[in-house]
């Protein structure tokens, strides 16, 4: 059974929360990235998994696309999200991303942000993304990065200094975290496995980057410095 943790009232408030007054670290430190990626927006048609509250909509319907279709399994990000931005070119869908059907040949961007630490079937998914893509297409992605969820301990303080644990880095698998609920389910693998399961899927590896903070930015968020400490997302762009 897929994971709808964003549909319960208390996850969903604190998560919407954090989004709106940039608590988090999308804005600042994953988003620039992805847009800096993103190569031609004008009349693309764009599918955005797991889009959540539509920020990363937001920005692309600015830009002049064909088409755009949203896609997320929960109803309440949904709901907050037509109360949020209105276009003609805008279709939303209700929907796990394993059971979505992407239509075959037909998209020229895919995007996700910080959602496929959520999907089992991985591989499955990059699949059905490569032949959702027409050629030359683009597929850019976040995801927690793989130090984060080897152990999901959270930051340990030794002697003093305070640390980023990592263990089990080689046993991939179900995660379990404690993050405004207890018990949220993600999938840790290898950096490596990503990797290559893009690979096999038949993507060319365009782009990778592993974000922190900039001096610019923690001139803003100090309390940011943490992430220098360790990659908190890692980014990937791929082409067909």
């Amino acid at each position: 059974m897929k994971q709808n943790i964003y549909d319960h009232p208390v996850f969903f408030e604190k998560y919407k929360d954090l989004r709106d007054n940039d608590k988090g670290l999308n804005e600042l430190i994953e988003q620039p990235v992805i847009r800096k990626l993103i190569k031609n927006q004008a009349g693309a048609n764009v599918l955005d998994i797991g889009c959540g509250l539509g920020q990363q909509l937001a920005y692309i319907l600015t830009k002049s696309p064909g088409s755009v279709i949203g896609v997320d399994i929960s109803r309440k990000m949904l709901d907050e999200l037509r109360k949020r931005i209105t276009s003609d070119h805008l279709e939303l869908a209700c929907s796990a991303i394993e059971d979505y059907a992407i239509k075959e040949n037909h998209f020229n961007l895919i995007l996700s942000s910080m959602t496929l630490h959520y999907v089992q079937d991985l591989n499955g998914l990059f699949d059905r993304i490569y032949r959702g893509l027409k050629n030359g297409g683009q597929f850019i992605f976040s995801i927690e990065h793989p130090v984060c969820t080897a152990l999901m301990k959270g930051w340990v303080t030794t002697e003093g200094t305070k640390l980023w644990p990592v263990a089990h880095y080689a046993i991939e698998g179900i995660r379990h975290q404690n993050w405004f609920l207890e018990g949220v389910v993600k999938y840790h693998r290898k950096l490596s496995t990503i990797v290559m399961d893009l690979i096999a899927a038949g993507f060319h590896i365009d782009h990778i980057e592993e974000p922190v903070p900039t001096a610019t930015v923690l001139t803003a968020r100090p309390d940011l410095e943490q992430h220098l400490d360790r990659p908190p997302i890692l980014i990937i762009a791929v082409s067909k």
